[in-house]
């Protein structure tokens, strides 16, 4: 049995490829789609049937299918369609999860198109639903019956988008939403604000917003922010918004009455601004500001500070600061900013009493202290993590090379702007942990600044190489044995597979070698024969 399902895996075209999946011989033709069927001993909860709703429209995409029918304890033995028996321990309603078995199921699919599926919640029903679409592929599943056990090995996969330099609508972000589904990746984090525009409408402060949008309806309203969080959690998406301080702050000064806040940093084009650390106004304005975020975002595991890339040099075009520095012991600027994290930490914390926990940007040049409770993004390279002394906080993972998505097209002034990410350099990346590190990696993102990205170069930038990030995430061992053209094969197959379904991927290379993947993509061909002799092991055995 060892030995078919090792052979049968060469097979299957899933990607994330799970972590166990035993297989048979038979084919099964699904020649009643529209009779598809999904039903439990307990009555599904409205944020599952939304769940199901999705999968049908995926399943069903060019059939005009009822789905009311579907979930009707009737008919549930119809030949040639797929009946979905579901077990769920936990019909809460979730908007993350914080550990892997959360999204672990177990899938079974019989000759007869009976698919049982057990999981913990609707997160690993999401994950389980969707290992069933890419199965049904052609209207039939094929190396019946099957067997999958399957669990992510990092709790945290995403993407990171910007609207602050280029606004992207609510649609397109759902749609980004939908994207990340059938990718299994499970967290949208939104880096919202930047000096360029302040696209979430605020409460208090409403000139910012107003005054930095790049036009009349390019902004986010509370119920916008809602139906965002509602929309991702029903697919088992957390949402994790950023506004970023004290940089990237320009578009908060430029209402006349918050000036003073806000200091422009000494560039041709007055672009980029930081706040002033030494105003009681500063402090007046971000209370606000975070208490909207907090009442917005309430439904969110995660709030990001950003906190990254203050310049010194833009504090030294205030004379003020320097003095206040001088009266309140302040030794440098490097101590400055201390004092504002520590002054933003209590007004998140001890003010607003916010339970949310705080995410910042760090490389291995960032000596800011973070609080243990406190997540670092990495945006340095894993293989500097080395460097990192006396922190065993949770990482996230995004490297600079080769997780960056907009590198290689040219910065927003038309200047190079280092070298593209091919989706082979994402293929060779996978999480390195040095022996001396201290802390624990939850996962990792793809990061799309919005420089150069707007809603008609979104999908394009973000896909393929999310999916490939993805396929290392969730099951990292797998491409220690896998024939390099069989991984094609899955990359090929989803890039089909999301245009099938509207979203426009950048093709990873021409239809011929996607005909000819044996010949364009031999390298990792010395795996097929450790491969050989693991089949002679078997055989022997």
């Amino acid at each position: 049995m060892i030995f078919v399902q090792l052979f049968f895996l060469a097979v299957n075209a899933i990607m994330p490829m799970p972590n166990s999946i035993i297989q048979g011989y038979q084919t099964a033709r699904i020649s009643s789609i529209c009779q598809v069927k999904f039903f439990s001993n307990q009555e599904f909860p409205d944020h599952v049937i939304q769940l199901l709703l999705h999968y049908h429209e995926l399943i069903t995409q060019d059939e005009d299918c009822e789905f009311e029918e579907s979930i009707q304890n009737t008919n549930i033995k119809i030949e040639g369609a797929l009946k979905f028996e579901i077990s769920i321990e936990n019909y809460e309603q979730l908007y993350w999860v914080t550990s892997t078995k959360e999204e672990a199921y177990e899938l079974q699919i019989d000759e007869n198109l009976n698919v049982k599926i057990q999981a913990k919640n609707h997160w690993g029903l999401a994950r389980a639903l969707d290992t069933v679409n890419q199965l049904a592929i052609n209207n039939e599943i094929q190396n019946l019956p099957i067997q999958i056990s399957d669990e992510p090995q990092y709790v945290h996969r995403g993407i990171m988008i910007d609207t602050a330099r280029n606004y992207l609508p609510v649609k397109l972000i759902k749609r980004t939403i939908d994207a990340l589904v059938i990718n299994k990746l499970n967290v949208l984090h939104w880096h919202i604000t930047d000096d360029e525009s302040f696209p979430l409408l605020l409460s208090k402060y409403s000139q910012i917003t107003n005054n930095s949008k790049f036009w009349k309806d390019g902004f986010f309203t509370k119920k916008d922010v809602q139906e965002i969080i509602e929309y991702a959690s029903i697919r088992a998406v957390q949402i994790i918004p950023e506004i970023d301080t004290p940089a990237h702050v320009h578009s908060w000064g430029i209402s006349p009455d918050l000036q003073s806040i806000v200091i422009t940093c000494d560039t041709n084009i007055r672009q980029y601004g930081q706040l002033d650390p030494t105003l009681d106004q500063t402090y007046e304005v971000l209370t606000s500001i975070l208490q909207d975020l907090n009442d917005m975002f309430d439904k969110v595991q995660f709030i990001h500070f950003g906190g990254d890339e203050a310049s010194n040099q833009c504090f030294e075009q205030k004379p003020s600061i320097k003095e206040f520095m001088n009266q309140h012991g302040i030794s440098n600027y490097f101590d400055l900013q201390v004092y504002y994290r520590k002054k933003q930490k209590d007004i998140w914390k001890n003010q607003i009493k916010s339970k949310k926990k705080i995410i910042y940007w760090y490389n291995k040049n960032d000596q800011l202290p973070a609080d243990q409770d406190d997540i670092i993004q990495w945006w340095g390279l894993s293989s500097q993590l080395s460097e990192v002394k006396g922190r065993s906080n949770q990482f996230i993972l995004s490297d600079y090379h080769p997780l960056y998505l907009d590198t290689g097209v040219g910065n927003a002034f038309g200047d190079r702007y280092d070298r593209y990410q091919a989706w082979k350099d994402v293929y060779k990346w996978r999480p390195s942990i040095p022996r001396n590190f201290e802390g624990t990696i939850l996962g990792g993102e793809s990061l799309l600044w919005g420089e150069t990205n707007n809603q008609n170069t979104h999908f394009q930038k973000l896909f393929l190489r999310s999916s490939i990030l993805a396929d290392t995430l969730w099951n990292p061992d797998q491409k220690q044995d896998e024939l390099f053209p069989k991984f094609t094969k899955r990359l090929s197959d989803m890039e089909d597979r999301m245009n099938k379904y509207g979203f426009p991927v950048s093709p990873f290379t021409h239809s011929y070698c996607k005909r000819q993947l044996d010949l364009c993509f031999p390298e990792l061909y010395s795996t097929k024969l450790k491969l050989f002799f693991m089949f002679v092991l078997f055989y022997s055995i």
